[in-house]
């Protein structure tokens, strides 16, 4: 069964409308992927150089959820996350699209390079798009 995880740029407090109203409606910013959840994000995390940021999305907790044991969930990322998305000079993607495809849980979901650098492509500027608003990124689990 696919996990279906979609990144939002959102306010926090919009969590509960994204819950009752993702995927059908497109009010915020996204980025619709498959298997990209907290412990592939931490991964990313790692291949940015950044382990205590890492663990610290290892261990999120869901902001809202419409059912605890069963989602969707939705989880409010790190702004420093963010942050370190936004500012990755185009020089350093490959680098970092291979370092991330080659940590453990990316390579077992079976994240390429090529992938790796293809969804930094696409998240990028929504990281840009958050961090000038102010806005947290956030992440929406659905099995």
């Amino acid at each position: 069964m696919a996990v279906l995880t979609d990144i939002l740029v959102a306010p926090a407090t919009d969590a509960p409308a994204i819950i009752s109203e993702w995927p059908n409606s497109k009010r915020w910013p996204s980025l619709q992927t498959t298997g990209l959840d907290w412990l592939v994000l931490a991964d990313l995390a790692e291949a940015l150089g950044q382990a205590a940021l890492a663990r610290s999305i290892e261990n999120l907790e869901a902001s809202s959820s419409a059912d605890e044991t069963k989602g969707p969930w939705v989880y409010v990322l790190p702004t420093e996350l963010r942050d370190h998305i936004a500012s990755i000079a185009s020089i350093d993607l490959s680098t970092i699209a291979e370092a991330w495809s080659d940590k453990e849980e990316a390579k077992a979901r079976g994240l390429t390079a090529q992938d790796a650098q293809r969804l930094l492509l696409e998240i990028q500027p929504l990281a840009v798009s958050a961090r000038d608003g102010q806005k947290p990124m956030l992440l929406w689990v659905s099995m």
